[in-house]
This record gives structure tokens, C-alpha cells and sequence, in this order.
């Protein structure tokens, strides 16, 4: 066969390297020295293995022909033994002997344990009174007396199976009376001291039990023996009472859990004794303290309550699950404390203290979690009435304390002082918060949690029910109250809304449960009332300002003395504004000082429009000149506002490009239809109007054209063109415009009409009793049910009881 190329390399390489490395004789020869060293160990080795097997081999060989020798000597010895079993079967005297030497011995070694039972009974008991630890080794020892004392007693009896396979001739105890007799006289001392002994294993294993309060702690490896006894006990009479014929169980009491019930009822006994021996200490040391009754019986029952978490985490686990040793110390506590706890709420509440109220809600609430939690059955049913009746009670209380407290604040005379950034402020927030507070902490010191959120909530709706008493007299008294205390209002409110949420920083926002719920819904409810009435104070505040401009505005503007030009009107209200801003922007915070200033531009414009619309109808002597003036006045405004307080205009909403100029183009639309020769040269303004008045802007239109003094058939072309107007705008002016107060178009009594008549037209008219301005001038020219809103209004503000902030008139 040919060789493979990859022999030929293989064998190549070989060959480089033998020859690499055996260049020379001296390295052939170490080579061959160490091959022929390791052949001789090897070959050292494999004899020696030979050698051991064939060793192995003859031990085996050897043990085979001893195992072979032993059998057969043992074949020897059983024929031999059979052998001898024959030839002794045909003596009878010789078995019978035998027979009497097994039983004399059997006789003997009895004897020997009957007169043993008396010191090894001692013995068990002295053993039971020194080492209670030994008690499971005494209950096995005195166990296997008790079942020797009733075989013997079967025995000595006799049995029917007995008496069937007597031998003739022989006699059972049964058929000898006497013998039975004289054997019972002879053994019943020894019979009733084991049965005495018995007798003290129980009560010493009921001992241990009734003592498992203290065992628990000092040595509870005895609680868990004598309950291994005590189930041990319960296991023999079990199969005792099994073991039982059928007649027999139908005739004799089931007893099998007889020493268990016993136990039960000693642990009753023992707890009863606990319990009340409590109450009384605690009654006692009460009475020595000076604390009332309630106090005395809730600390008693609240041992009670300790003791059911002890036995919970330290007691139950010594017991099998089957015996419910805090099921047994439950209905022994209730039997006894709650007819003492349920005296103390079932009688009149309202003559209870508040603390005392606390507490008992308190530990009832508490005491039905604690069963709820043990699960030891249902809460007591009364419990959770006698709850909802002492919590209502409870917060009717702490409620009037607040209010009483609350009311002495708004009553006296609260000093407006400046903070250190210049902000008014009173001390009404921080007192009331102080009164909340500690309404709150004492909720949360007495109180369980889902009982405090209750507190706490009623304190949040005495707050919000301050909060809106406060409302209501800034809405009843801002006009006659200084700047100042409404500022103080202001910030004050702002305040109360940071500081009120603090009451909730215990509380768990993130559970779902529905009293958190509700308490966390109330409280932005008041939060948000707060922000709220400082939003609305800071619109009070700007309405005091404007109270102020009523002279310049209302009296003056689009009068004669308007219309010459010798009153510059607008400026007086523009300096009039910045001096008032000067101080509101330091009496408030930026926001809002930023909404005052937004609602003075707003009050502003709208009483300039107002003014305007509710001139009497008597022409302008120049309408160029009033138009000119309008003009005027429209920069006047724009200058003041958009250069001083653009800033707070944005601030307060007016972000975008001209929509002051927008809101000031009304004052350009007005001018525009004073001066116009022809309807038809403005209509884009009449259209303009239109839209902004909504569907009361042809009353408007043609209200302002009329102070040009037009002739009828002048009247008629601007109907004419406003109704066509109309008609194109369309569906776009059919709204109601809010902004304006402007009910000088409604029907107005005969007499009224002849008060217009006598009037001199220079536009001293007021507003309806909703103008927030109030009336101006001795006549209400917008009918006589404005006039007796606003006299109403005036006599019930004179009857109503004001906080003390607003006490001070305004100067």
C-alpha cells in the first residue's frame, strides 16, 4: 500500500525531531537508561497487584469451607435438639414442672414490682414538687403504673376469654370471690396511690397552664410540656373511649375530652381572677391619684387589651392551633369589663369631659381593630354605634370651642401692621391656625388615624365656614372700609392657604381610603377659597380705589367743563391711580398687585363708558371738541397704563401684542360716532360696537349719536344704517354684554320721567345698586326698584355684625 502524503510529512517530521533532539550518543543512551527504569517499575507493579488478587482468592476459598463446616455442625445440633424435644414429651410431670418455674418467676418478679410501686410513687411525686420540669417523665412513668393498675385489675377480675381455656379443674377469679377479694384488699393501696398520682399530674399540668401568662416569660419550655401532657391526656382517653364496646359507649358518658374541658374551665377561673383583680388595683390607685372613674376602668380595660396582644405574640404559639386560649381570655374579659366600659357611654354623654370623650372613643375603636386583627371573632356589635355617637358628640364640642374661639377673633380690634417686605398683615391667620392646631394635635395624640381625619376635617370645615363669614363681610362693607384692611385681607387669605395645608402633613395622600379621600377633597375645597377670596379682596380693593375717582369720572367727564378741555379729567385720574399704586404695589404682593392693577384699567374704562351712556340726552355744544376729547382721554389712559404697568397688565392675562390698545378702541369707536357726519362714513365702527355691546349696541349706538343733537329724520338714517348693520354682522352680536351696568333703557315710572325732566343734563346720573361704584348724585335715574334694592341693601349692611378688620371707616 502507498503511503498518504500526510504519512509522508507525519514520518518527516518524526524524523526532524528524534534527530533534533538525539543529535549526539550521550543523549540516545539518558533515553534508553530512563525507558528501561520505567519498564522495570511498571513490571514491579503488575506482580504485585497478581500477588494480592491471588491472596484475595485464597481467603475466599477458606471462608466458602468454614461457612460449609458451621452448617453442618449446625444440622448436627438441630437433630440432636429434635431428638431431646421427643424423649422430655413423654414425661407430662416435667413440662408441668416447667410450667410452675415460669410462673413462680413471673410471681416473683410481680411481687418485686408490687412492693417497688409505693417508693417509685414517692418518688414521681416528690420529683412533680421540686422539678416541675420533669413533669412529661413523671406523666410517662405514672402512664405505664396506670396501665399496669388496669391490666391487673382486668386480670384479677377475669375475662370471659380466660374462663373459656381454663383447664379443668381450674378456677378463675371470676368463679372465687373470695381469692378476688382477698387480692383487692391485699393490692387497692397500691391501686389508689397510683390513681393519686395520676390525679397529681393533672393538676399539676393544669397549674402549669393557668400560669401561662408567667411560664410565657420565665420558662416557657414548661407552658409547652404541661400542654404536651395535657394533649397526651386528652389522646389516651380518646383511645380509651374507642376501645369501648358499643352497649358500652351507649351506657357510659363520653369522657374523651373530659380533663381538657377541665383545663378550660380553670383558665376561666384564673382569667376571671386576673381581670378583676386589675380593675380593682386600678380603681384603687385611680382614687389615690384623684383621677375619675373613667379613667380607672378605661386603664383597666386597656390591661385587658395588653393582655390579649401578650397572649397573641407570646402565649398562643406554647398551644396547639385547636385550642383557642385568646378566643377564652376574650369572652372571660368581656363578660366581665364590658358592662363597666358600657356604663360609661351609656349614660348621658353630654355630661362627659372632652378628654374623657377621646378616651373612650378612643379604646373602643381601638379595642375593635384589636379583635379584628386576633381573629377571634366579630367585634362587639355596640361598639361601633357607641362610636359614631361619642365622635358626633365629640366634634359638636371641639367644633362650638373653635367657633367660640374664632368669633373673639374677628371680634376684636386686629392691628394692620406691615411685614418686613412691606406686605399688610394681621395676626388673624397665625392665631386661628394656633386654635386649629392644637384642636388637631390633641386629635392626633387621642385619637386612632381613621378617627383624627375626622377631627381634622371639622377643624377644615370651621375654617371654611370663617372663611366664608369673612366673604361675606368684605362683600357687605368694602365701600365704607379703609384700602388697607382689605389689603390686609389680601394677604392674610394668601397665607392661610400655604399655612393650612400643613395640618395634612401626617396624612397618607397616597391611600385610597374614602376618609382620606374626603379630607384631601375638603382641603383644596379650602385652599381653594382662600386663593379665591384673595382674588376677590384684591377686586374690592381696586372698586375702594375707584371710590376715589368717582369726583373726575362720574361727575365731571362729559360735562361742559369736559368739553371746553379747561379740566383735564383723564389726567387727574391717571395721577389719582399712580398714587394709590404707588402704595398697593408695596401693601401687596406682585400677583396680585397685578390684578388690581388689571381691574383698575378694567373699572376705569367701563365707569368712563358708563359715564357716558348715562348722560341725559342734551346735545354737546361742540361734538368735534367732545369727540377731540374722548381722543385725549384714550391716550391719556394708554400712556399711564401700557408705560408704567404693562408689566402688570401681562402679568394679570393682557399678554398679547395691542390688546390694550384693543381693549381702549371702544373710547375710539365713541369718538368716531360723536363726530361723524353720516352713519355711512362709520359703519365699521357702528360694527365694531355692535359686536362689543352684543344686543344691546343699537340702544348704545344710537344713545351716543344722540348727544349730537340730531333731527328726527338724522335719527332715522342712523336706525336705518345700525339695522342693516345689524343684519350683516348677523348671529355674532346676539349675546348679552355683562361688563357694563347699563340699564338706562328700561322703563322708568311717571315720576321718575318728570325727575329727568327737571334735570339739568349734565350727566349726574348714577348706577343700579349692582354698579359696584354705588349711586352718585340725590336721584337714582334707572327706575325706582333700583333705588329700593340699593336703600334695602343699605339698611341690612347697618345691622350686621363686621369682623373688627373692616371696623375702621374708610377716610
Amino acid at each position: 500500500m502507498e503511503s498518504s502524503g500526510d504519512d509522508i510529512d507525519m514520518r518527516s517530521k518524526a524524523r526532524e525531531i528524534i534527530e533534533l533532539r538525539f543529535r549526539d550518543a550521550s543523549s540516545l543512551d539518558e533515553y534508553t537508561r530512563q525507558l528501561s527504569l520505567t519498564e522495570a517499575q511498571l513490571t514491579s507493579t503488575i506482580q504485585t497487584n497478581l500477588d494480592h488478587v491471588k491472596k484475595a482468592m485464597d481467603t475466599i476459598k477458606q471462608s466458602e469451607d468454614t461457612m460449609a463446616m458451621l452448617v453442618g455442625e449446625f444440622e448436627g445440633m438441630q437433630d440432636q435438639l429434635g431428638k431431646s424435644r421427643s424423649q422430655l414429651g413423654k414425661y407430662e410431670h416435667i413440662r408441668s414442672i416447667n410450667i410452675a418455674n415460669r410462673n413462680i418467676q413471673t410471681t416473683l418478679s410481680r411481687i418485686e414490682n408490687f412492693n417497688s410501686i409505693p417508693a417509685m410513687v414517692k418518688r414521681l411525686q416528690e420529683a412533680l414538687t421540686s422539678t416541675p420540669e420533669s413533669l412529661m417523665v413523671v406523666y410517662l412513668s405514672t402512664q405505664s403504673l396506670e396501665t399496669w393498675r388496669d391490666e391487673l385489675i382486668a386480670e384479677v377480675k377475669g375475662s370471659s376469654r380466660r374462663s373459656s381455656i381454663s383447664s379443668p379443674g381450674e378456677t378463675g377469679y371470676t368463679r372465687s370471690p373470695e381469692v378476688y377479694n382477698k387480692i383487692i384488699d391485699v393490692l387497692g393501696d397500691h391501686f389508689d396511690i397510683v390513681l393519686q398520682l395520676s390525679q397529681q399530674v393533672r393538676q399539676s399540668v393544669t397549674k402549669q397552664i393557668c400560669s401561662c401568662f408567667d411560664l410565657s416569660v420565665d420558662n416557657p419550655a414548661l407552658l409547652v410540656r404541661a400542654v404536651e401532657v395535657m394533649m397526651l391526656i386528652e389522646d389516651n382517653e380518646v383511645k380509651k373511649y374507642n376501645q369501648l364496646s358499643d352497649v358500652m359507649k351507649e351506657n357510659l358518658p363520653n369522657l374523651s375530652h373530659a380533663f381538657e374541658q377541665e383545663v378550660i374551665v380553670s383558665m376561666r377561673q384564673s382569667f376571671d381572677a386576673r381581670i378583676q383583680d386589675r380593675y380593682v388595683q386600678c380603681m384603687l390607685q385611680s382614687a389615690d391619684e384623684g383621677k375619675t372613674g373613667i379613667e380607672a376602668t378605661i386603664t383597666a380595660a386597656t390591661k385587658g387589651m395588653l393582655d390579649l396582644a401578650f397572649l397573641k405574640s407570646e402565649v398562643a404559639k406554647c398551644f396547639p392551633p385547636t385550642f383557642k386560649v385568646l378566643k377564652i381570655y376574650r369572652e372571660q374579659f368581656e363578660e366581665y369589663m364590658l358592662p363597666q366600659v358600657a356604663a360609661l357611654y351609656s349614660q348621658n354623654i353630654s355630661n362627659l369631659e372632652l378628654g374623657d370623650l377621646l378616651r373612650m372613643v378612643s379604646w373602643l375603636h381601638n379595642y375593635n381593630l384589636q379583635i379584628s386583627s386576633l381573629d377571634v371573632g366579630d367585634p362587639p356589635d355596640d361598639f361601633e354605634e357607641a362610636i359614631d355617637n361619642l365622635m358626633e358628640e365629640y366634634l359638636e364640642r371641639a367644633g362650638k370651642q373653635t367657633r367660640d374661639w374664632f368669633a373673639n377673633i374677628e371680634k376684636r380690634d386686629s392691628e394692620v401692621l406691615p411685614e418686613s417686605d412691606g406686605c399688610l398683615v394681621t395676626r388673624d391667620p397665625e392665631d386661628m391656625l394656633n386654635i386649629v392646631n392644637m384642636q388637631v394635635s390633641v386629635a392626633k395624640e387621642q385619637l386612632p388615624n381613621k378617627l383624627r381625619y375626622k377631627a381634622i376635617k371639622s377643624c377644615i370645615d370651621e375654617l371654611s365656614a370663617a372663611q366664608k363669614r369673612l366673604r361675606e363681610d368684605v362683600e357687605l362693607v368694602w365701600n365704607s372700609t379703609q384700602v388697607e384692611n382689605i389689603c390686609a385681607v389680601v394677604n392674610d387669605s394668601y397665607r392661610m392657604q400655604d399655612k393650612v395645608e400643613n395640618l395634612l402633613d401626617d396624612v397618607d395622600r397616597d391611600e385610597g381610603r374614602e376618609e382620606i379621600q374626603e379630607l384631601l377633597e375638603a382641603m383644596d375645597g379650602l385652599c381653594t377659597s382662600y386663593v379665591v377670596m384673595a382674588v376677590d379682596a384684591t377686586k374690592f380693593a381696586a372698586m375702594s380705589v375707584m371710590e376715589d375717582l368717582k369726583e373726575p369720572i362720574l361727575h365731571q367727564v362729559f360735562t361742559p367743563a369736559w368739553e371746553e378741555g379747561t379740566e383735564q379729567f383723564a389726567q387727574i385720574t391717571t395721577r389719582t391711580l399712580r398714587d394709590w399704586f404707588s402704595d398697593l404695589s408695596v401693601w401687596l404682593p406682585d400677583y396680585f398687585f397685578s390684578k388690581l392693577v388689571r381691574e383698575c384699567f378694567d373699572q376705569t374704562l367701563s365707569a368712563y363708558v358708563e359715564t357716558c351712556l348715562g348722560k341725559k340726552v342734551k346735545p354737546f355744544q361742540n361734538s368735534a371738541r367732545a369727540s377731540q376729547q374722548v381722543i385725549n382721554d384714550r391716550f391719556a389712559f394708554a400712556e399711564f397704563f401700557l408705560t408704567d404697568f404693562s408689566a402688570q397688565l401681562a402679568a394679570s392675562g393682557m399678554r398679547k401684542p395691542g390688546e390694550v390698545d384693543q381693549s381702549l378702541d371702544v373710547m375710539t369707536h365713541m369718538s368716531k360716532l360723536i363726530m361723524a357726519p353720516a352713519p355711512t362714513d362709520v359703519e365699521p365702527d357702528i360694527k365694531a360696537m355692535l359686536l362689543h355691546f352684543g344686543s344691546v349696541g343699537e340702544k348704545v349706538i344710537l344713545h351716543i349719536v344722540g348727544l349730537r343733537g340730531l333731527t328726527k329724520a338724522e335719527l332715522d338714517d342712523w336706525k336705518f344704517v345700525v339695522s342693516q348693520d345689524i343684519s350683516e354682522v348677523g348671529g355674532e352680536c346676539n349675546f348679552e354684554q355683562t361688563k357694563y351696568d347699563l340699564p338706562w333703557w328700561k322703563a322708568k315710572t311717571k315720576a321718575v320721567k318728570e325727575q329727568e325732566a327737571d334735570a339739568d343734563g349734565e350727566g349726574t346720573g348714577g348706577f343700579a345698586s349692582s354698579n359696584p361704584f354705588g349711586s352718585v348724585g340725590g336721584t337714582n335715574p334707572f327706575g325706582e326698584v333700583a333705588a329700593a334694592n340699593m336703600e334695602k341693601w343699605k339698611a341690612a349692611a347697618k345691622g350686621i355684625s363686621i369682623t373688627s378688620k373692616f371696623s375702621t371707616p374708610k377716610k
